[in-house]
């Protein structure tokens, strides 16, 4: 069954209009009649049955709704600072698919690639994509993009950070998790390319957060950010 996303539903009757509307009608060329789930970022799936297909819209009548079951039950934080546009997509797109809940993109002292106020609409896109694809019912939540020296206040909420520090030699992430075991709210911190430079570093660790070696190889900020994201969510059992 295809699945549709809105940006809200309110009543029995949904309204398919844009991208959706053009992907339904002219793309996988559904007719009336057909069924179709659509999400819409709160906790459900609506099953719909399809009533007219116009020239602008269509619209679907919802026959059902069930709570979803594929949205997160950790809550992931992930604050990851700029890289190369393709590369950002393919990490917001693999992380909504993991179950990350909460995308923080920031500038640090080596961040190459600019904000330039328009990544949040394009990231916001492909999480919504994404969750289509992996059967979440909740999009990743994707915050502005901020300075590095702005996310201490925001840091100050998670009762577990967790810091990928390319010059850590002797903290590892799995005696971190171990010591860490009751943890709710968890944040993971990933630097761009050209890593961090030393005030940097000193002012992750100042506010609480634990700088950890990933090993002995040097691993690309997106590779980073996912496989942190994969073996914390499957650590506190998000995959059980």
């Amino acid at each position: 069954m295809k699945t549709f996303y809105v940006n809200g539903v309110n009543g029995n009757n949904i309204e398919l209009v844009g991208d959706e509307h053009n992907h339904l009608k002219n793309v996988i060329r559904l007719n009336c009649g057909d069924q179709v789930k659509v999400v819409c970022g709160d906790d459900f799936n609506y099953f719909c049955t399809i009533m007219q297909i116009n020239k602008n819209s269509t619209i679907l009548k919802v026959d059902s709704k069930e709570l979803n079951k594929a949205n997160p039950k950790v809550n992931l934080t992930c604050y990851m600072a700029l890289i190369k546009n393709d590369n950002l997509s393919l990490v917001v797109q693999k992380l909504t698919e993991l179950g990350c809940s909460t995308f923080v993109p920031f500038e640090s002292r080596y961040t190459v690639n600019k904000d330039k106020g328009t990544k949040i609409e394009k990231l916001n896109l492909i999480t919504q994509q994404s969750l289509k694809q992996c059967g979440r019912s909740k999009p990743m939540v994707i915050k502005p993009t901020k300075k590095l020296t702005d996310l201490v206040n925001d840091l100050k909420q998670h009762d577990l950070i967790i810091f990928a520090n390319e010059t850590e030699k002797s903290e590892n992430l799995n005696d971190v998790l171990m010591q860490n075991m009751n943890a709710k709210n968890i944040a993971i911190i990933v630097g761009c390319e050209g890593g961090f430079e030393q005030t940097e570093i000193d002012l992750l660790i100042n506010n609480n957060a634990k700088s950890v070696t990933l090993g002995s190889r040097i691993l690309r900020a997106e590779t980073a950010s996912i496989m942190l994201t994969a073996i914390i969510l499957n650590f506190f059992k998000e995959y059980c």
